[in-house]
């Protein structure tokens, strides 16, 4: 029978009909106090599971100390009692000893009745040993049940920066930061993105009454897959299914579908056409030819090269450094780089650098150089809109034409018209005297002279007609460099000699100048 049961059995009634001995149980019971507080010092966890057993072993006591009236004492034998924690992951005993001649108490006997009592694991078998051969009333653990022991979560470790996607095209302001690599990642199909640790399973753990406490599920790795990333066929890694340029978007990881081309391997030796996007990783040279539809970024240098950007722009890392007529980049939107060195460049909407030294750019938009040193020197720029620097030339005296404000091939083409107008005029006025020459013979022309007439009178006509078509073009071009501009040119300091162009009004600075605002009013140039 357990303590538990033992006591249920009893009623106040059968206690109350026997007189309690006062003596041996003030005993007992500061001996179970001391036993107790002896207990707790060694387990300090189990304070409250010892001191409930100690109130229950007094009860006990009280009913072993009870005697019945004008009867001779009777012998008590050793007994045995224990106790679970209210978790039942701890079971505790204590011994009490016998009475009155009654018969000690077996280890055998001591197992045998815990057995009963419905522990059966986790038994702290030679614990009690030890604590059996101590003696009697001490308070002890004799059962320690094994906690679940949690799996571990599926993990994921990522091998790459998550790095949003990178947009090229600089906004308003032309403001590109080229101390700092741009943030791109380049990955080749295959490659491994992040490493998937899978789930471990726990174990499950038992109270001392060999209850399962089964342990929690371990959760898989959550997997950050995006666009264009698969994971491996192992389910070891997330990998890309694309060669491109890895980013993070809303926190997974997405691959943009890019060619990839190492430009110091000597992939370049041919000529590439892409489709779509293109990173070069190195260098660009020995006359290579490259043409994408889409962006193009060249992690380092580009010297004689020719690249072209059919719907995109050009961002070269580490500057371009040409070779006089061998240095060609265009752009349908911007051509971004900080220094532009020999090179003639191309771009729809603006060119941005720090450095544009000798070369020569045709720009829809606005050309800028607004950081770093800011310098334009010894180049040729015409930009539909505006030219943005901090200076302009330098005591060297280099000279640099600048137009703003019209499509940047309209004074060029403007200047060629009126020069082969000029020509053609004086090429008729030549064929108009032979003409005459030969006409005032009258009869006395031969036959060859005749057949010269006949060729000059169809070149004159040929001629006129050529006249006719330059006129009309270049009346369409007045009309257009008529029109008022707002184009300009800023600057903080300008050295000799600038000629500047706006519309057909040509003007050439040969003084210093500073915090130049170079614009057309009317039939001036204004330089502030």
């Amino acid at each position: 029978m357990s303590i538990f049961d033992y006591f249920t059995s009893k009623t106040a009634d059968d206690l109350e009909q026997k007189p309690l001995s006062p003596p041996l149980y003030r005993k007992l019971a500061a001996a179970l106090n001391q036993a107790g507080e002896d207990a707790k010092a060694r387990y300090p966890d189990d304070g409250e599971t010892v001191d409930a057993f100690v109130k229950v072993l007094k009860e006990v006591c009280k009913i072993r100390c009870k005697k019945t009236p004008g009867a001779d004492p009777q012998p008590i034998k050793a007994a045995a009692r224990f106790f679970l924690s209210r978790d039942r992951m701890s079971a505790y005993a204590c011994l009490l000893p016998p009475e009155n001649g009654g018969d000690g108490i077996t280890l055998e006997e001591f197992l045998k009745e815990m057995h009963c009592e419905g522990i059966r694991c986790g038994i702290l078998q030679q614990d009690i040993q030890r604590e059996v051969e101590c003696g009697y009333l001490r308070i002890f653990p004799t059962a320690r049940g094994a906690r679940p022991q949690a799996g571990e979560n599926g993990k994921v470790t990522e091998l790459f920066q998550r790095c949003e996607k990178v947009c090229l095209d600089a906004q308003a302001g032309g403001l590109v930061d080229f101390s700092q690599d741009i943030q791109m990642q380049p990955i080749q199909k295959g490659a491994a993105i992040c490493m998937i640790e899978p789930p471990v399973e726990g174990t499950d753990g038992l109270d001392v009454t060999g209850r399962v406490l089964p342990c929690p599920q371990p959760d898989s790795a959550y997997i950050p897959q995006g666009e264009n990333t698969a994971v491996s066929e192992d389910g070891q890694a997330l990998t890309a299914r694309v060669d491109g340029i890895l980013y993070s978007k809303d926190g997974l990881f997405c691959v943009q579908k890019q060619t990839l081309i190492k430009g110091d391997s000597g992939q370049l030796q041919k000529p590439w056409k892409v489709s779509g996007d293109l990173y070069v990783q190195g260098d660009v040279d020995g006359g290579a030819v490259i043409v994408a539809t889409g962006d193009i970024v060249i992690s380092g240098k580009v010297r004689q090269a020719r690249v072209t950007s059919m719907d995109g722009t050009i961002r070269v890392q580490r500057g371009i450094y040409g070779a006089d007529g061998g240095t060609f980049l265009s752009a349908a939107r911007q051509v971004q780089s900080p220094v532009v060195e020999q090179a003639e460049i191309s771009a729809g909407v603006s060119v941005i650098a720090e450095m544009i030294v000798n070369s020569t750019i045709h720009c829809d938009g606005t050309v800028y150089a607004m950081t770093g040193r800011g310098m334009i020197a010894g180049s040729l720029i015409r930009a539909g809109d505006s030219i943005l620097c901090l200076r302009i030339g330098s005591p060297a005296g280099d000279r640099n034409h600048f137009s703003v404000g019209y499509p940047p091939h309209s004074p060029e083409s403007w200047n060629q018209l009126k020069t082969e107008l000029a020509e053609t005029k004086s090429i008729i006025k030549k064929l108009l005297a032979n003409i005459a020459d030969l006409r005032r013979k009258g009869s006395r022309i031969s036959e060859m002279e005749k057949s010269v007439l006949e060729r000059l009178v169809e070149q004159r006509n040929l001629y006129v007609e050529k006249q006719s078509s330059l006129t009309a073009e270049l009346s369409i071009l007045d009309d257009l460099l008529r029109k008022r501009s707002t184009g300009r040119i800023q600057c903080q300091k300008l050295y000799p000699f600038l000629e500047v162009q706006i519309g057909k009004l040509t003007q050439e600075i040969a003084t210093e100048e500073e915090n130049c605002n170079i614009h057309a009013v009317d039939s001036w140039i204004l330089f502030r």
